[in-house]
């Protein structure tokens, strides 16, 4: 129960008081009409006694202060069946107690009152069945016994009283306590239609169509609540459950149907067990819903913690890769800067010689201005092209494969043949894709730095490689193909997976080919794959072509 509903429910407040009567209108009315419906002594009734459900189920969401309404209902229900006014004192003594004690236990064991897991369910059974109702039937019938109110077997009226108040709670408190817990987020047309119309349907095979057999009438009952409590939970059966019971008494009452010989100990006992074979199941189909419900909300929870953890830590490796480009885009800069770094210092120092040599004239002056300002363009504009080329595109575009192939390639060449590298392009015709132009760059360039880090380390004479764009119907295969010997079949595989590197020496991070293959799968819609080929790796990517 809210610790915070019981704390709003003083005697000072007039909601206090109406529940205390509503409790004991409902007690008083539903042990009513179990006592009519039924066959029972007295107050002692083997079947279902709804009184008992409605008390547990008030007093576990409203708390231990609605306890008088108990015992109002029960005494006005024990008095007006001629019991006396000592002996109907002490039974409703007892109930209120009874009903206490299961809020303590409740608390005690930390059962849930929404009864949404298997222990929630077992321990609301188990308290009921084997504390609660053995503890209200004994005790009970010590104050009948002692004013000689028991006039059959005392053996069977204990039974009875034991069995008609477990059926009373296992049927009556889920129903109203469910009912509590959600009245405010209830779709009420749909509830009343769905009771209704099974209502209807069992009123239909149960009194019209009498069917007479217990099983028929279970076989064709039991499938359909169990249909209604899969698709709508336990809230929904336990109205149903209810339904049942109400349609199987009245059946009794006019005798008629499955349960017609209302004289019978044995035949009540068979209405019972019918009416639990239901509530049962729908206890055991709604908490299977409701813990697969509870599982699929953490399944999913954690897979949106284990995608946001994923992303960061995509984040990170994005950041250490940009971080290994910007050493390489600088490293490039450097070595494009240093012809024309040369070229100027040549010319500063060519100006410096003629003027301390007094030959220093206007046509000399001249000419190192227009030669230095050329220098100077040309080193800005290599800035400027790096930092196009390695600028992400926010949104995507139709570009030219071939026209990025080139440019990618323009950066290194210079760098490439200082190392003796040979780097040919072979191109039949003008390929277009949609995507992040850049990122397919940076894709190339990453693949053919690491085949020249391979001609490098294996210190291959004829260092080559070769890039080759073609088509194969809508699909554009961008192939770039080294002499280096190739890539170890036992790692082959593991090229691709981020922090594998075989460049510990040269501090590799690892990251560059995972990158790779990350830009090409996400930003470019495409495919790449690596395989050795007689003379070394050939790395191919597949591109969707767009006319």
């Amino acid at each position: 129960m809210d610790n915070n509903l019981e704390q709003k429910l003083s005697f000072n407040n007039i909601n206090y008081y109406l529940i205390i009567i509503i409790l004991a209108l409902l007690y008083y009315v539903s042990g009513r009409i179990s006592l009519d419906l039924l066959s029972g002594y007295n107050i002692v009734n083997v079947g279902v006694f709804a009184s008992e459900g409605f008390a547990l189920a008030f007093i576990l969401y409203f708390g231990k202060s609605v306890w008088p309404g108990i015992f109002i209902g029960q005494f006005i229900l024990a008095y007006t069946n001629h019991i006396g006014l000592i002996s109907s004192v002490e039974i409703s003594f007892i109930n209120s107690l009874e009903a206490l004690l299961g809020l303590y236990l409740f608390q005690k064991l930390k059962l849930n009152i929404h009864l949404k897991t298997s222990r929630d369910i077992f321990g609301f059974i188990f308290l009921i069945v084997f504390i609660l109702q053995p503890f209200s039937s004994l005790f009970s019938h010590f104050s009948l016994i002692f004013h000689s109110l028991v006039t059959q077997n005392v053996f069977d009226s204990i039974f009875s009283w034991w069995f008609g108040n477990v059926m009373g709670q296992l049927l009556v408190t889920p129903f109203a306590l469910l009912f509590l817990l959600n009245y405010k987020k209830i779709n009420f047309l749909e509830y009343l239609l769905y009771t209704i119309s099974f209502a209807l349907f069992f009123y239909l095979v149960a009194i019209i169509f009498s069917i007479s057999n217990v099983l028929l009438l279970l076989s064709i009952s039991l499938p359909v609540l169990v249909y209604i409590v899969s698709k709508k939970g336990m809230l929904y059966g336990s109205a149903i459950n209810v339904a049942i019971a109400i349609i199987s008494s009245y059946s009794i009452y006019i005798h008629t149907g499955a349960f017609q010989m209302s004289s019978s100990l044995d035949n009540i006992i068979n209405y019972n067990l019918f009416v639990l074979a239901h509530i049962l199941a729908s206890f055991i189909v709604g908490v299977q819903e409701e813990e697969k419900k509870n599982h699929e909300k953490e399944l999913k929870e954690l897979i949106a913690k284990e995608i946001a953890k994923n992303q960061e830590q995509q984040l990170l490796l994005i950041q250490q890769s940009r971080l290994a480009q910007m050493g390489e885009m600088i490293s490039m800069i450097a070595h494009q800067w240093r012809q024309p770094l040369n070229s100027l210092m040549l010319s500063n120092q060519l100006v410096v010689s003629k003027y301390t040599k007094g030959k220093l004239d206007e046509a000399s002056i001249e000419y190192f201005k227009k030669n230095s300002q050329m220098l100077i363009r040309q080193m800005s504009q290599t800035i400027d092209d790096f930092k196009n080329f390695f600028t992400p595109h926010k949104e995507k575009e139709m570009f030219c494969v071939n026209e990025i192939i080139k440019s990618a390639l323009n950066m290194v060449k210079d760098l490439y043949m200082q190392e003796n590298i040979s780097l040919s392009f072979h191109e039949k015709e003008y390929l277009y894709t949609f995507g992040h132009p850049n990122e397919l760059g940076q894709a190339i360039l990453n693949i053919t730095n690491n085949a020249k880090d391979a001609l490098l380390e294996n210190s291959v004479e004829d260092k080559e490689i070769k890039i080759s764009l073609s088509k194969e119907k809508h699909t554009i295969i961008l192939e770039i193909s080294d002499n280096a010997g190739g890539i170890p079949e036992e790692i082959i595989d593991k090229i691709f997976d981020p922090y594998f590197s075989t460049k510990s020496k040269k501090n590799g991070t690892g990251l560059g080919l995972y990158m790779t293959k990350m830009i090409i799968n996400e930003q470019l819609d495409a495919k790449v794959e690596v395989k050795n080929t007689l003379f070394g790796a050939r790395f191919t990517i597949q591109l969707k072509e767009e006319r």
